[in-house]
């Protein structure tokens, strides 16, 4: 009995330090959007021994899956890194359901597949989104990416699901908890000119352009701030 307990002892130390090494490399891969990279680390989370017993473990392949279906992984493929997210987050969820950056993992890959699939089907998937975010943001008033995923949601689906003024709101909240977050304003920006105001829109470019990026996000921002000149320049 104690030979067991000193081996899970071991075992689950391992996976903490090995926990660590792949969340940085996950943050690495991420603020270069190193499609390469993400592709590898999912491949060597997936082989790990016990990975399904560690919530954390799976939480970072999750992640990491939802990452590369957005920016790495070709478009026929896009689906399929959406999905094994969602699953791998639903595992994790059985062993940590109040983990409140979880539930966002979880909404977040249903969110990205719904933008994926298009309007009809992502309305189906409506229900699950709004438990998921809601919830994270019950959990974790202060995840501010949360708000910015629940922003979208009220922006991009059709009527009568639309409601531009919450997603505003839902927009300034997050930035209001992280004013460095420089794709949140680029959101807010395409929110303004969905909604035909202009003048909010340019002045949200205008800000974006100014902004220092993000070393986290560095390659998304980067991205951010060049699509937000070009809208300035053509407006």
């Amino acid at each position: 009995m104690r030979k067991l307990l000193i081996v899970s002892f071991i075992l689950s130390l391992s996976l903490i330090v090995l926990g660590s090494n792949l969340d940085q490399d996950f943050y690495n891969y991420r603020a270069s959007q190193n499609a390469t990279g993400m592709l590898n680390l999912i491949d060597q989370v997936k082989i790990l021994p016990n990975l399904t017993k560690s919530a954390t473990i799976l939480t970072l392949l999750a992640d990491a899956c939802t990452e590369y279906g957005l920016w790495g992984a070709p478009k026929d493929k896009k689906a399929v890194y959406f999905n094994d997210s969602l699953d791998y987050a639903k595992s994790a969820l059985k062993m940590t359901p109040n983990d409140a950056y979880l539930n966002f993992v979880a909404g977040a890959a249903i969110g990205r597949l719904a933008q994926y699939k298009g309007i009809v089907q992502s309305l189906f998937m409506l229900g699950d989104f709004d438990n998921y975010i809601n919830k994270a943001i019950k959990l974790d008033p202060k995840l501010y990416r949360a708000y910015v995923a629940l922003a979208m949601r009220y922006r991009d689906t059709p009527w009568p699901f639309a409601d531009f003024e919450k997603s505003e709101m839902l927009f300034k909240k997050a930035l209001s908890l992280d004013p460095r977050y420089v794709y949140g304003y680029y959101e807010l920006a395409m929110l303004y000119v969905k909604w035909g105001k202009k003048d909010l829109a340019r002045e949200t470019f205008e800000k974006i352009v100014s902004m220092p990026i993000e070393k986290e996000f560095a390659v998304q921002e980067t991205q951010c701030k060049i699509e937000a000149k070009a809208w300035l320049d053509e407006n």
